[in-house]
């Protein structure tokens, strides 16, 4: 059945020397490789972010109960939010190709402007963390917390550091401060100032 927990070895550029070379040789797709790339014990390689999320889902277990839920209607609900913020992510898709940096920054803050096309989503993912009782995490309220706390600031994401997108969203934000104070993420996180977008919120 699922472990309670894994150990995990974070290889980053900044962290390996030869991370190009390793990401080349050890990717399944070779040279057409991306990140991420996770790496089994076997030696047996994945990519695809929520392919391995899955995957780990199935394995890893929290309190008790698998990440990713044995129960039909559970396992749903946890896919319903990681496609909820595929819905909200996919618009900055596009602003990656822009090379005038004021066009690209105002193009990504007005997908969260009142009526901008990320918003629309944003207003969903609210109504429907609202309904999630925040008890047991699953895969989706993992991921709904990565990619929500990738477009807040620090963020990499030119254009967003200057407003938090989920101020006025009450039920992200107490989604937010569920995840952020399990205590495994808590202190994952703990005194990263370039993580301070994962830090529970006061």
């Amino acid at each position: 059945g699922p472990r309670a927990g894994l150990d995990l070895k974070d290889t980053t550029p900044r962290t390996d020397e030869k991370f190009q070379e390793r990401k080349l040789s050890l990717g399944p797709y070779g040279a057409s490789g991306q990140v991420p790339i996770f790496i089994l014990p076997d030696g047996t390689s994945m990519c695809q972010s929520r392919a391995i999320l899955k995957y780990l889902g199935h394995v890893v277990s929290y309190g008790g109960s698998p990440l990713y839920p044995t129960d039909a209607l559970a396992a749903y609900k946890a896919d319903e939010l990681i496609e909820l913020c595929e819905d909200m992510r996919s618009p900055i898709y596009p602003s990656f190709s822009i090379k005038d940096q004021k066009e690209k920054e105002a193009m990504r803050q007005g997908l969260f402007a009142p009526e901008g096309k990320s918003t629309k989503w944003l207003k969903v993912l609210d109504e429907e963390l609202g309904k999630d009782p925040m008890t047991t995490p699953t895969i989706g309220n993992i991921y709904a917390f990565c990619i929500v706390n990738m477009f807040r600031p620090p963020t990499f994401l030119d254009g967003l550091n200057d407003a938090d997108i989920i101020d006025g969203y009450e039920n992200v934000k107490k989604h937010h401060n569920w995840v952020a104070n399990l205590p495994e993420v808590k202190a994952l996180y703990e005194g990263r100032e370039d993580r301070k977008a994962f830090w529970p919120i006061a």
